[in-house]
């Protein structure tokens, strides 16, 4: 069971972000697979049965939902070889951290925090959301009604400038409609700090991964309705091109007999 993360996890990330080397990591292994890893995969752990009642088709297997201490430095201008911090992550089988909508919890020396939402901009699932506040403006207002999300959560996600708001569009949702990706996070408070050394933190992620799965279920629907709707729009296209073709063929000459001419 999770009995919550020591002083010496906040130790070990603090060091590392100032020794971030080859080295040291070789030289303390031992202190992030005890301090660090060990307890992150307990949590992991304990919070998979409260993911699968959320959606049962969310990845909850240790290895897809801990973070590596070692980065993917290949395509970054930071080359520090060691994350200076750990997160969870819950999205579905075959989705990159850089993609879909998924919940995650994380903590480094300075922050802790937790949420739901894209990791950038997704525009296929947003136009589906943008649908979906014209059709039925309701169902999307009751996912941020509960009372665990309202004033606790921020809502995040850059907007377009430049797109225009429909007159259908309920005000209230107007500042939805127009971003690019959104989510919500939760800044742990003085409280939730003092709960990361206890069991306690398990309970308060629980409660908030039950109160964010309202919205991740309606992104997930909205998911589907974007692949819909891109197959949708790729019959449309490929329809369109096929119509031209065809009546651009010429008429086959009709092949007769000698029998058919009168002389």
């Amino acid at each position: 069971m999770f009995q919550g993360f020591t002083t010496e996890a906040d130790r070990f990330l603090s060091d590392i972000r100032f020794c971030n080397t080859q080295q040291f990591y070789d030289e303390n292994r031992e202190r992030y697979e005890k301090y660090v890893k060990a307890p992150l995969q307990l949590l992991s752990d304990e919070m998979t049965p409260v993911v699968q009642l959320i959606d049962s088709r969310l990845d909850t297997r240790p290895a897809r939902t801990m973070s590596r201490i070692r980065r993917d430095t290949r395509f970054t201008k930071d080359k520090s070889p060691f994350r200076d911090h750990v997160w969870l992550g819950w999205r579905y089988p075959g989705e990159s951290r850089s993609e879909g909508f998924g919940m995650w919890w994380g903590f480094g020396p300075d922050w802790m925090s937790w949420g739901c939402g894209c990791y950038a901009g997704d525009k296929p699932l947003m136009d589906a959301l943008r649908l979906q506040i014209r059709k039925d403006p309701d169902s999307v207002r009751e996912v941020f009604a509960h009372p665990r999300i309202r004033g606790r959560f921020d809502i995040y996600g850059e907007a377009y400038r430049k797109l225009k708001v429909p007159e259908d569009v309920p005000e209230d949702l107007a500042f939805l409609y127009i971003k690019k990706g959104f989510g919500i996070e939760h800044n742990a408070t003085r409280e939730e700090w003092a709960a990361l050394r206890t069991h306690e933190m398990a309970d308060i992620l629980a409660a908030d991964l039950a109160a964010m799965a309202p919205l991740q279920q309606l992104m997930q629907r909205m998911r589907v309705n974007a692949e819909h709707a891109q197959a949708q729009a790729v019959r449309e296209r490929e329809e369109a091109q096929r119509v031209p073709q065809e009546q651009s063929r010429p008429e086959k000459l009709a092949v007769r007999s000698a029998d058919e001419f009168e002389f």
